[in-house]
């Protein structure tokens, strides 16, 4: 029974906890493929309350009805769905839990050892582990058509290759602090092709000059005229280096202008969607 009460708090607390900024591969996916994935996600959980549920009970019967619905049949009836949409490791890592389900039902009705069972739990749910360390699932932000436009623009303006870095975008009170960091602490190149970007841009919107969002995002992008007509003295823009990349702050003590930098990043998280995420204010307070 501890063992099971262990194993009960291990799979509810698996994604308890996050790093502060999520690093994770990102799967971009339209609704219907995500409804797809979270609800076969829901129901493994739920399939798994149940066995546990029978093995308290010492009813190794109920454990095997509760397992064969998680095996291969679950993953055939969504793999037509997502077999183009999804990669093929994330694939694998799901096939190997669904054989894992089907393997457990089979021992339930012939080895009937819940101790085996428990032990079978674990290593099915170790995958599960990995696959939530390595991918992270959200829905579609801005059309296909729309981010591929932005990246292949991104290209000719920004030095740095998008797949292996991060922008981090952090709206607080005052303004914003925009960071661009890279996946692979030792990838120097890249972090010195981060810091050439950013401490540019910087210098460039220092002067009113917003020419290179422009060129990614378009003439009408939100909270530019507002930025590039602000008053002297009334914007400030301060560029920093970080270990891992570097970063701009922004502030203001005018509200339109703070509003002008929300927008600003929302829409530069709207437009890179594949590669930016949204920091946490509590750590960027100016």
């Amino acid at each position: 029974m501890k063992k099971i009460a262990l194993l009960t708090l291990a799979l509810f607390s698996t994604n308890a906890f996050a790093e502060e900024i999520d690093h994770r591969r990102v799967l971009t996916l339209n609704e219907t493929n995500r409804h797809l994935v979270l609800t076969e996600m829901r129901a493994l959980f739920s399939g798994t309350q149940a066995i546990l549920g029978a093995l308290a009970n010492d009813d190794m019967k109920a454990v095997a009805q509760a397992a064969k619905p998680l095996g291969m049949g679950m993953a055939h009836n969504a793999e037509n769905h997502l077999h183009d949409a999804l990669p093929k490791e994330f694939m694998m890592m799901g096939k190997t839990v669904h054989i894992a389900f089907d393997e457990i039902a089979l021992d339930a009705e012939t080895v009937k050892d819940s101790k085996h069972t428990l032990k079978q739990l674990n290593q099915a749910f170790g995958q599960c582990t990995a696959c939530h360390s390595a991918y992270q699932i959200r829905p579609l932000s801005a059309s296909e058509a729309r981010l591929d436009e932005v990246a292949s623009r991104g290209i000719h303006v920004m030095p740095f290759d998008l797949d292996k870095t991060l922008h981090v975008f952090t709206k607080v009170e005052k303004g914003g602090v925009q960071q661009v960091i890279v996946k692979d602490k030792n990838d120097d190149q890249q972090i010195q092709l981060i810091r050439q970007h950013l401490s540019k841009i910087t210098r460039e919107f220092n002067q009113g000059n917003y020419s290179n969002p422009v060129k990614i995002h378009g003439d009408k992008m939100a909270g530019l005229e507002a930025l590039g007509s602000a008053e002297k003295g009334t914007l400030s823009i301060i560029y920093k280096e970080l270990p891992d990349g570097a970063q701009i702050d922004y502030s203001s003590e005018k509200a339109n202008l703070v509003s002008a930098i929300h927008q600003f990043f929302n829409e530069q998280l709207s437009d890179h969607a594949r590669h930016a995420v949204t920091g946490h204010s509590q750590h960027h307070q100016q």
